[in-house]
């Protein structure tokens, strides 16, 4: 394995290198001459990756930032969104994508409007109240989905930038190029889920060599990585070990409407004040 892939990420290829190394098998396209077909072994691969997905709808991974830039009088959008930042570096950035790239919603904020928060509203109630004489055009306030939309209520007058966070849809094109040892089309996890893929596949190769034993070990191997991964990511942080009082924050006389405390000494009973 390369240099240039250790600081990068795994691609197809070198995963492929790599779980043909574990099981000592040989992985390949005949499956006559093969131990186990490259195909068959893509498909674990996939079915373990969509598995991790699955466990967490909002891994921090996949949390992306889109733009969107709204048309006078259109309501409703499945096209001309921009994916601006996400948290892998795997996923191209500040490039023209569709609404499918979107998994969820966090929120909307319009950009251009003093940073109002949209809030979502539920499609046939924006329906009932959005209709006939009163379908006008204004500034957004309210967001909905439907079929594969997002529809922003009531619909725009002019044109406003609009933010969205949320969490993009995960990409499988990873799968598409097992052959390309320099492939920059990298597995869509972070490192610490990679090897939750690897106790994956491994298990289930094992699973198609009947061998029990190793497939069990393999499936206890996977549970404890996911469960690792899940367990860092809850954990409290460092300067705040224990969170009591819904995390507030009181900062000793902290004036000008920001939370705070204060201590009055006195005889014989000190008086204390919070804000």
């Amino acid at each position: 394995m390369s240099e240039h892939q250790l600081t990068t990420g795994l691609n197809a290829y070198w995963l492929l290198n790599l779980l043909e190394n574990l099981s000592n098998l040989s992985i390949g396209p005949d499956a006559d001459t093969d131990d186990i077909t490259q195909d068959l072994v893509l498909q674990f691969l996939k079915e373990g990756f969509q598995t991790i997905v699955a466990a967490d709808p909002v891994w921090p991974w996949f949390q992306t930032t889109y733009g969107l830039n709204t048309i006078p009088g259109t309501g409703d959008y499945i096209s001309g969104f921009t994916r601006e930042t996400t948290s892998s570096p795997v996923v191209q950035q500040g490039v023209p994508v569709s609404f499918s790239d979107i998994a969820q919603i966090t929120n909307i904020v319009n950009s251009t409007n003093s940073g109002n928060s949209l809030i979502y509203i539920a499609q046939d109630k924006a329906q009932a109240t959005w209709i006939g004489a009163t379908d006008q055009t204004n500034i957004p306030a309210y967001w909905s989905l439907w079929a594969g939309y997002l529809y922003l209520w009531p619909r725009p007058q002019a044109t406003y930038f609009m933010r969205i966070n949320g969490y993009r849809k995960p990409s499988l094109t990873w799968l598409t190029v097992p052959d390309n040892a320099e492939s920059e089309d990298y597995v869509d996890l972070p490192n610490e889920l990679q090897l939750a893929l690897v106790n994956w596949t491994m298990m289930r190769i094992y699973q198609f060599q009947e061998d029990p034993e190793m497939s069990k070990v393999y499936s206890q191997h996977f549970a404890a990585s996911l469960a690792n991964y899940q367990d860092n990511l809850t954990s409290p942080n460092a300067n705040q070990p224990l969170v009591l009082s819904g995390g507030l924050q009181l900062n000793k006389l902290s004036w000008w409407g920001n939370p705070g405390f204060g201590v009055y000494t006195g005889s014989p009973y000190p008086f204390a004040q919070a804000w």
